[in-house]
């Protein structure tokens, strides 16, 4: 009891020496967590483009400009991805699931539609069955299509009239809201993966330029273990070529390199060399009360302290500092994530990702897309936040009283 009353004592005789301590301590912890946090929320929002169609990566392939622009065609970033490319994926370690589809253009002199083909799956026309707002959804074995919400109100049409898609009709089963989904992989008209397989490998223009087959697509959607996508983004990048064209949380990140929070990894750099430089201010601030007390010290040991007793005191001192300096930076960190709320960021969408005709200016749509995500602290960065500080001042400590003892009779001598 002595030795905890003597260490309250010191700290508040020492006020100026503890408050410097406890504010440099809760000023690291305070930047630490918010780094991070920033570092995870930026990240996150990364992530929303490729996410809004249910997948981790999206694989292309850069194709040639078709003979002539008439009928169905392939646009340029949507080129032939053969079958056998496609059963390569699958076979990827980290790879959780795949869609495959189909985009084209329709272009006739009267009229511009875009036709996206794809997989009846949980991303495919599952998903879009949960965004309908009129009619029915279809599925594999449909010989129905579903429209995109604005292009049949430009359109004037409605379920249960037909759209030609080639030269074919097709009945219009529903009406979705795609703009739910996001700006990405967004198509006029949908329609089951095999209908537009067969399309495709029927129009002349498609045919001029690739050997497309029966069971071939032109886009893939894939569902990867987040642990592994770097690895798997690798890998298909390997697959394809150099035409080939993976979008991912990534390929986003790089676009936007310029901007050093992106990076969950920056984030976390610079709250590492944050909590090196706050270590270092620790053992230096402990070092230097433990100098300026040795003849302190010494009268403690000649009056029957023993050095285990003015360890422990010393100990106390310096963790109570930290523990103090640790929940004033948690309690601000709380305060700045809560009155930040959330992170924007402002991604310029690319043209391969949902690409529209250029020459065609009703077909242009904005690609600029605004991502909100809420501002959070993670349990476990705050954890190791807290275990950090409290280990660094504890080793700090145990290293200086590891250090040479005083010994009482040379320091007391002059006295």
């Amino acid at each position: 009891m002595g030795v905890l009353r003597y260490a309250v004592n010191e700290l508040l005789f020492r006020s100026g020496r503890s408050l410097v301590t406890t504010v440099s301590i809760a000023l690291a912890v305070l930047a630490a967590i918010v780094l991070t946090s920033l570092a995870s929320s930026y990240a996150r929002a990364l992530r929303v483009p490729i996410e809004t169609v249910g997948a981790d990566v999206i694989v292309q392939q850069q194709g040639d400009i078709p003979p002539k622009l008439e009928g169905l065609v392939f646009p340029h970033p949507n080129a032939l991805v053969p079958a056998a490319i496609v059963a390569q994926i699958r076979t990827i370690p980290g790879v959780i699931a795949l869609t495959r589809g189909v985009y084209m253009w329709d272009l006739e002199p009267d009229r511009y539609e875009s036709v996206l083909g794809i997989d009846d799956s949980e991303v495919g026309l599952m998903a879009l069955g949960q965004r309908l707002i009129d009619g029915k959804p279809i599925t594999a074995a449909s010989r129905a299509v579903l429209l995109d919400s604005d292009f049949a109100t430009k359109n004037k049409m409605k379920v249960g009239d037909n759209i030609k898609v080639g030269v074919d009709k097709f009945p219009i089963a529903g009406i979705v809201d795609a703009a739910r989904s996001g700006k990405l992989v967004r198509a006029d008209v949908y329609m089951p993966l095999a209908a537009a397989q067969g399309l495709a490998t029927a129009a002349p223009q498609v045919r001029a330029l690739y050997p497309f087959g029966a069971d071939d697509a032109n886009l893939v959607l894939v569902k990867v273990n987040r642990e592994q996508l770097q690895g798997v983004v690798e890998k298909v990048t390997a697959l394809i070529g150099k035409k080939g064209v993976v979008s991912s949380e990534l390929s986003m990140r790089e676009a936007l390199s310029g901007v050093l929070f992106l990076s969950q990894s920056m984030g976390l750099i610079i709250a590492a060399i944050i909590g090196l430089f706050a270590a270092a201010f620790v053992w230096r601030a402990t070092a230097t009360s433990v100098a300026e007390r040795r003849r302190e010290m010494a009268i403690l040991q000649a009056i029957g302290w023993s050095w285990r007793h003015i360890g422990e005191q010393v100990l106390i001192e310096n963790l109570a500092l930290a523990v103090i300096g640790t929940a004033a930076g948690l309690a601000l960190a709380f305060v700045v994530v809560l009155a930040l709320g959330h992170v924007s960021v402002t991604v310029d969408l690319p043209w391969d990702l949902s690409s529209t005709p250029h020459f065609i200016p009703a077909a242009t749509i904005n690609r600029t897309q605004t991502i909100t995500t809420p501002l959070s602290i993670s349990w476990l960065t705050a954890g190791i936040t807290v275990a950090g500080s409290l280990t660094i001042s504890l080793l700090a400590v145990l290293a200086v009283l590891a250090l040479p003892r005083p010994q009482p009779w040379s320091l007391l001598r002059a006295e």
